[in-house]
């Protein structure tokens, strides 16, 4: 209980710095994080995704309520290929099932492993369709304190970049300096340190012949079976 009561008082000051963030720049935010803290430390694994912005400027917004909020997954969980992606693949790893087992994306049962993972953005503050890569990396060494704070609050075993770890330092990440680049055969990068996997993936909305859900999922499904 003290473990789970810590957790969540973290994520609320992380959720209060990223409002910050926000004020500060005198935009909208985006809260990102742990989508529900019970449920995460309860896992079959603590899975953290890393992505780039929300591509959301218009408004301010809260990962964690959209994804507890089943009306706007119905609407947007099959439509927006980055949201599917993601609930294709958190299924696949944390219910550990093949690619016909996975129910479609607007589908209630596949929004339940949704509740056990915790995303984050490099940027807080969102931005449109297209990233910026000068943008990104300047949004990481701004915030580059608090997503130390996240990844080591949030104590993830698998991290999945969508394209994203060229930005960081290594060193951010527990063990991932010292390991060894690996690939798939599909071509996704890994570092596997023993206690955790470190995967380095294609955006979620990716687009291109390869690029099919199935593919993109079940090798990524398939890298943690492996590992475990």
């Amino acid at each position: 209980m003290k473990t789970l009561e810590a957790l969540k008082n973290k994520c609320t000051a992380i959720s209060k710095q990223i409002e910050q963030i926000g004020l500060d720049n005198n935009s909208h935010f985006v809260i990102d994080g742990i989508i529900d803290p019970e449920k995460y430390l309860n896992a079959r694994y603590r899975i953290l995704w890393v992505l780039k912005e929300a591509n959301s400027e218009t408004d301010s917004w809260s990962y964690p309520k959209k994804f507890k909020n089943k009306e706007w997954l119905y609407r947007y969980g099959k439509s927006i290929p980055t949201l599917r992606r993601i609930i294709y693949t958190t299924y696949g790893i944390l219910k550990d099932c093949e690619w016909s087992e996975i129910p479609d994306a607007n589908n209630e049962k596949s929004f339940e492993p949704l509740q056990e993972i915790a995303i984050i953005n490099i940027k807080k503050i969102p931005g449109g369709s297209n990233s910026n890569n000068n943008e990104i990396q300047k949004a990481y060494y701004d915030n580059q304190e608090l997503l130390k704070q996240q990844i080591e609050a949030y104590n993830p075993n698998i991290v999945i970049f969508g394209n994203t770890l060229q930005y960081f330092f290594k060193s951010d990440f527990d063990g991932l300096e010292n390991t060894e680049k690996q690939y798939t055969e599909y071509g996704n990068a890994f570092h596997d340190t023993g206690d955790k996997l470190y995967i380095h993936t294609w955006h979620p909305a990716a687009r291109g012949t390869k690029f099919t859900d199935k593919d993109y999922v079940m090798d990524i499904v398939n890298l943690v079976r492996n590992w475990r």
